[in-house]
């Protein structure tokens, strides 16, 4: 299976407060977290394509450190759900893994569960069961408290038919519908029923500097 992976690096990251675009922080290996990202798929034969998706302001920096093989730079756009959009109409292969561009740490088993996946279903997503209990708080009020066994969360890559998720996204245009993430474009607009893949807990994002301590 030929697929396409598409990086979103659009963000300013500033809640790690840098000073600087977080993508470019250098880790121990030193490798930043971009380029650590794009090896991800790199080392994948099945990837035939990778889209970054960056901010004009650090589309230049990006495409100094990365832009060889098959890596293709896009303008991002205002929202994440704008990046995405902007990204998939760059896509050139049947399917398409959407990547969080801060998940440097995503494993070839977690890749090779989502593309395993992609040859029976048209949309899946990585995903883990919470540790933590989850409190539904209103008006600093505790409303209710899920069944932890039915809650998992979300991670990246999120994959799906290329066709069917660039149609999903034409229809959340159509209805100004802004959603928290790719998989719930589809769940909201479109045709095909969204699959769950187990993740990793060490598939995490980097947020905050805490995230990276180690590192």
């Amino acid at each position: 299976m030929k697929y396409t992976a598409l990086i979103v690096a659009a963000g300013s990251g500033s809640r790690m407060g840098l000073g600087y675009n977080k993508m470019l922080f250098t880790l121990k290996n030193g490798r930043t977290i971009l380029e650590e990202t794009i090896a991800c798929f790199r080392q994948d034969k099945r990837c035939h394509q990778i889209i970054v998706v960056a901010s004009l302001e650090d589309m230049e920096t990006f495409m100094q450190l990365c832009a060889k093989g098959n890596v293709v730079f896009v303008q991002g756009g205002t929202t994440r759900q704008d990046s995405v959009y902007n990204g998939l109409k760059a896509v050139a292969c049947d399917y398409v893994l959407i990547h969080d561009g801060a998940r440097p740490w995503l494993s070839m088993t977690c890749i090779d569960r989502i593309v395993d996946t992609l040859q029976t279903k048209d949309a899946c997503l990585l995903m883990m069961p919470v540790k933590d209990t989850i409190k539904v708080v209103e008006h600093g009020k505790v409303v209710s408290t899920p069944q932890r066994a039915t809650l998992y969360q979300a991670q990246t890559p999120q994959a799906f038919r290329s066709d069917a998720i660039l149609k999903a996204y034409h229809i959340a245009y159509e209805k100004q519908l802004q959603a928290t993430d790719d998989a719930q474009i589809m769940e909201l607009c479109g045709d095909y029923e969204v699959y769950a893949v187990e993740g990793s807990y060490e598939n995490i994002k980097v947020t905050t500097k805490e995230d990276i301590a180690g590192k």
